[in-house]
Order: structure tokens, then sequence, then C-alpha cells
């Protein structure tokens, strides 16, 4: 009986961890709220707005919104930048509202000569965070952070 007490006290304070940090090579953003899926729609494209985004793509029957490529500085004294792009998808459930937030990436200097729609990458919990794959990670998985009272939880598809 000591041995299970002592191996779930262990185990617990990991699965509390991993709750709330993202797995490596997640690319999926799930914000849980008790919003309707209006309210959540409205918020989150708010969020966008107030952290520099344009909306690109407005779907209210459908709840999904996407935003224009946005340049985002992030390294070393923020001297680099990076170009963002973050769709989202909002259902609603028999309990709660789901938000479903992705990304997409690329390098502006490799965007100045190659098409951003053709070239981006997904983005996920990879690479370290001074590079373009971890900075751009931090930035969606801090637009994420921004709805209140959500429960977040992340996924690899």
């Amino acid at each position: 009986m000591k041995r299970i007490l002592l191996i779930l006290t262990l185990i617990m304070p990991l699965f509390c961890f991993s709750q709330t940090t993202a797995p490596k090579k997640a690319n999926t953003i799930i914000l849980k709220t008790g919003l309707s899926a209006d309210e959540a729609f409205k918020n989150f494209g708010r969020i966008l707005i107030k952290e520099g985004f344009t909306m690109e793509t407005l779907d209210k029957d459908f709840y999904m919104l996407s935003t224009k490529v946005k340049t985002c500085n992030y390294g070393m004294l923020n001297a680099a930048k990076l170009n963002i792009k973050i769709n989202c998808q909002i259902d609603q459930k028999e309990e709660n509202t789901e938000i479903k937030i992705t990304g997409s990436a690329i390098d502006v200097a490799l965007s100045r000569t190659l098409s951003f729609d053709a070239n981006s990458f997904v983005v996920s919990n990879r690479g370290p965070k001074s590079s373009v794959a971890g900075a751009s990670w931090l930035i969606m998985d801090g637009l994420a952070k921004k709805l209140e009272g959500a429960e977040i939880s992340y996924l690899i598809e």
C-alpha cells in the first residue's frame, strides 16, 4: 500500500505539469471555454486584433477565422523577423466551446523570395526558442494564453 501511495505521489506532479506544458512537436492548441461559440469567436478575434493581427477570413456561419501574414520580431534583441499566420476553428460542444488554433510561419528573409503559402511550415513546439520554429510557437501559445478562463491543451496532429 505504501508503495502505491509513493508511486502515485511521484507520478501525479507529472500529469499536472503536462497539462500546462506543450509536448514536443505539438502543432495544435485547443482552448476549452464556457463562452458560447459566438462569444469565443468575437473574444479571440479581439485578442488577435489587439496583438496586431489583421483578419483575412471571418466566417461567422462556420466560426472560422484566419489572419493575414504578420511580421514579428524574435531572437536576441528582437533583431530577427518571422512571418506568421494564425487559423482558428470554434466549435460549440455540449458542455463547452472549443477553439482550435493552428498556424504557419516562415523566416522573413525566405519570404522575400518565396511564396508564404507554398513555403511556410506548420507552427509546432520544436527547435530552440531563439529559432524561427521556436519563436513562432511562443507567439501562437502566447495568443492562446490570453483568453481568460480557458482551459488549454495541446495536440500533435
